[in-house]
């Protein structure tokens, strides 16, 4: 038996195939394949508009740009997540203002966010953190309430819905992520969804050195580089394909999984709302309350041939970045907070306290129960 990995990209020959279709056309960038993810992804999410990019963090990137925050304007966002997230808002010379999460969810609290709320605050963007969609419909009433945009980070959160809604277009604009390790991927890639006519315009323009949707050498604003390859659009557009296949593998193992640790006191999970969908990207143990390290579980994990590993167990503010965001070059005009001084006492307990196991669609049923086999091994 292999090691049991965590990731795995789900592949076979119709990428291939499609990806030599793209190299025979001679037509590399953004070319019907693209556009056909494009369709294809507007139709699963129910977005009006899908703008693919070159990678999630500039999806982040374009949303942000296309909203037209002033330098200075703080973000809220959580801390724990990947650190592709607050980077994005300091880009633009904005403030990243962290806010902790629910014990249970694992998601920005809501109720947090409205008392961190300021003068200075220009904008909501919360995380579908692991696949599990954050609370949008308070969160949105918050938006509206205090007249804040809303950006929905959904790079994780392909395949999670609320009441039946694909995430995407609760906000006024979000992003994804088609990294290798995802639940739909191109390698590299990101789309950018919002329901308004007018900034998905801007996207489009941003995206491509601020050019017209007329393209040539007339240029209208401020723009960058973000787009696609063709190959890459052409295994996105496959994927989408196989969206469905993929989300219900995904489900079946966890929905094992959870069975398993249902019967051992002690170890959670990230628990989903009713209403809420799972997308299942990653299915991480929480051993807050079983006093289990998770650096001893993972090794006992690799040692049974399961690959597991804590995903950030070190928060956003806690990284050297943040730590001396003097150094950042928008600090010479920016006043940043000091982030050593941040607390988010959930966020930190539950850094510490988790880790990934594998939920991979390509596991069979041996290699599933293998993994069931551990978790009991390991915390009974």
């Amino acid at each position: 038996m292999r090691d049991i990995p965590f990731v795995d990209p789900y592949l076979d020959d119709r990428e291939m195939n499609a990806v030599i279709e793209v190299m025979k056309s001679h037509y590399l960038v953004e070319g019907k394949h693209s556009r056909d993810f494009e369709r294809k992804f507007s139709e699963f999410t129910g977005a009006k508009h899908s703008i693919i990019c070159n990678n999630g963090t500039a999806a982040l990137h374009l949303a942000l740009e296309s909203l037209d925050i002033p330098p200075g304007g703080e973000v809220i966002t959580t801390p724990f997540t990947f650190i592709a997230t607050s980077n994005s808002i300091l880009f633009g010379g904005l403030v990243p203002k962290f806010v902790d999460v629910d014990s249970e969810t694992w998601n920005l609290d809501p109720h947090l966010v409205e008392s961190a709320i300021t003068e200075k605050t220009k904008a909501i963007m919360p995380v579908h953190i692991f696949g599990l969609a954050a609370d949008m419909k308070h969160l949105r009433e918050i938006a509206e309430k205090y007249d804040l945009h809303l950006i929905e980070d959904a790079a994780q959160g392909f395949g999670a819905r609320i009441d039946g809604k694909h995430v995407g277009s609760f906000g006024d604009v979000a992003t994804f992520s088609m990294y290798a390790t995802k639940n739909l991927i191109s390698g590299e890639g990101g789309v950018v969804t919002t329901n308004n006519d007018e900034i998905a315009d801007k996207l489009d323009s941003l995206k491509n050195h601020g050019r017209t949707i007329e393209g040539g050498y007339k240029h209208v604003r401020v723009g960058f580089n973000y787009r696609l390859t063709d190959m890459q659009g052409a295994v996105a557009s496959v994927q989408m394909d196989k969206a469905e296949e993929i989300l219900s593998q995904r489900k079946v193992n966890v929905e094992f999984y959870r069975s398993v640790v249902d019967d051992i006191d002690g170890l959670e999970y990230q628990k989903v709302p009713a209403g809420f969908d799972h997308g299942n990207y990653i299915f991480a143990l929480d051993t807050r309350k079983i006093g289990t390290k998770p650096s001893e579980a993972v090794d006992s994990f690799k040692a049974n041939h399961v690959l597991a590993r804590p995903i950030y167990n070190k928060l956003s503010y806690e990284q050297e970045n943040f730590k001396a965001i003097n150094d950042w070059r928008w600090a010479k005009v920016i006043d940043y907070p000091d982030y050593t001084k941040v607390k988010c006492p959930v966020s930190e307990e539950i850094s510490r306290n988790h880790f990934e196991i594998p939920v991979v669609p390509s596991l069979n049923n041996e290699e599933r129960e293998k993994v069931a086999q551990t978790i009991r091994k390991v915390f009974t």
